[in-house]
């Protein structure tokens, strides 16, 4: 069975149509546009992925379809959500897929950008505080819908969130890889990432009754993230080499570093804005990443305590007084300026200043100085005359230092030896002489040792000849390293 494409016939409901282009092609499935739905697009899985296994599946979502209504603002319509409408089959009657409404994905941006204001700014996209609250908000409120009919997102991330450029809603693409709910049945989430898990999940297996604990956790972490510069909450400064250095190791063993007890295992990040939080705000951060996961936040809970600070009227947001595009919680430090400066300290400290050298000695600069504030100072002339004597002495100096350096230390240079005096011809007649007087000595060591061998006359004359003959052995080998080693190096070197 091979999939349709372009121009393929299809049924959506009890109703014949056609596939338009194509417009992205996943690893599950394709997106075409619907000619007949001009506000709808068709996901039709790939052949391979055995599309009937989907079946079930698809129509739990379409029972149970949380309350996200299409947001409509300035006459443009923002979807929020990419849920099945309606199932797509075959001119035989298979399922092949879904309909869903048409998402402008142009118009959105990937969470993960806005999270470093430097990645934010070169791509157009809000950077100050209020918005990533804003953000943060409607992200809340549309997991909270999603949990209300028991579904799960599982692998929540930046990178798997998109949001309007325009308006900051929420759109959530790809929902049929979510943890689903069906009457009577739990079709499971096939993935997580491992920087995301919940600390007990980093240990055990995700159960089905842990999806929801395992979603609070993951919102917690892309709330810190959106609010604190980009920063992973398991980050920061270890206090000791016990500590693991990878964020997944980190949050099996619960560094959280930016509770307000602190943690023993690490230090918060020094730009960290976690200080300047409302109490509010960090009291949720500190249940959602605390030691029981009942405790953790609910999405709804997130949603009505970001909500507040994202409204202007409420005033619990405020623009800084020193930098008009920076932003902070009423009550409290600006945040921003307080990254700026230590950034902009530690660049300042981080690059050495060039050493300037005077041209002139110390004690003739403070009697120069002093002789000109009374007055009695040496004319303009003489002034430069001086200082070009001393430059002329400075370079002597210089030269004097370079010609020392270039010429080899005495306590490293080499003292010529005996051999370095022989001529060329002295050492071919050495090279040939030492093998000869080698092969004398080799036959005189020979044959006293064959003399020491014999039988010995009383015990004491055995035990005496033995150590001689070891001495002997020790000898020769010395003798053999000295002639066939050394002397040949020797010759060779010089």
């Amino acid at each position: 069975m091979s999939s349709p494409s372009t121009g393929s016939r299809i049924q959506i409901g009890p109703r014949p149509s056609r596939l338009g282009p194509l417009i992205k092609s996943g690893g599950a499935g394709s997106v075409y546009l619907l000619p007949d739905y001009p506000d709808s697009v068709a996901k039709i899985y790939h052949a391979r992925v055995d599309p009937p296994s989907y079946t079930d599946r698809v129509e739990a979502m379409l029972q149970l379809r949380p309350k996200l209504p299409d947001q409509l603002e300035g006459g443009k319509r923002y979807v929020q959500i990419a849920w099945p409408d309606a199932v797509v089959r075959d001119e035989r009657g298979r399922f092949i897929g879904f309909t869903m409404p048409a998402l402008d994905v142009d118009s959105t941006s990937e969470v993960e950008q806005v999270l470093q204001e430097r990645q934010a700014r070169a791509a157009g996209l809000p950077v100050g505080l209020g918005h990533k609250v804003t953000l943060a908000a409607n992200l809340a409120s549309v997991l909270a819908a999603l949990h209300a009919q028991h579904h799960y997102v599982v692998d929540l991330k930046p990178v798997n969130l998109r949001f309007y450029r325009a308006s900051l809603y929420i759109a959530l693409l790809d929902c049929d890889g979510f943890s689903i709910q069906g009457l009577g049945r739990r079709f499971h989430a096939p993935q997580f990432t491992p920087d995301y898990l919940a600390p007990e999940y980093q240990v055990h297996t995700l159960t089905e009754a842990g999806e929801e604990t395992q979603d609070r956790f993951a919102l917690a972490v892309v709330i810190f993230q959106l609010l604190n510069f980009g920063i992973h909450p398991y980050s920061g400064r270890p206090k000791h080499d016990r500590v693991p250095t990878d964020v997944p190791g980190r949050i099996r063993e619960r560094c959280y570093a930016y509770g307000r007890r602190g943690n023993a295992a690490m230090e918060p990040n020094p730009v960290s804005a976690h200080a300047m939080m409302p109490v509010q705000l960090r009291d949720l951060f500190d249940r959602a990443f605390g030691q029981t996961p009942a405790a953790r936040p609910s999405s709804a809970e997130w949603g009505d305590a970001l909500r507040a600070y994202a409204q202007p009227s409420r005033g619990l947001i405020v623009v800084c007084a020193k930098h008009r595009e920076h932003q902070h919680y009423a009550g409290q430090s600006c945040a921003s300026c307080m990254r700026q400066e230590l950034l902009t300290r530690t660049a300042r400290n981080a690059v050495p200043r060039p050493k300037t050298v005077s041209p002139l000695p110390p004690i003739w600069t403070a009697a120069t100085r002093a002789a000109a504030a009374r007055g009695t100072g040496p004319t303009r002339a003489q002034l430069q005359a001086q200082l070009q004597a001393q430059l002329q002495l400075q370079a002597q100096m210089q030269a004097q230092m370079q010609a020392a350096q270039a010429r080899p230390s005495p306590a490293v240079a080499r003292a010529p030896g005996r051999m370095s005096r022989f001529s060329s011809r002295m050492r071919v007649v050495l090279a040939l002489l030492f093998p000869l007087a080698f092969a004398f000595i080799a036959q005189f060591v020979q044959g006293y040792y064959a003399a020491l061998r014999a039988a010995p006359q009383s015990p004491f004359d055995g035990w005496m000849n033995a150590i001689l003959m070891t001495f002997l052995g020790l000898a020769f080998v010395v003798g053999c390293y000295f002639f066939v080693v050394a002397v040949p190096r020797r010759l060779n070197n010089r």
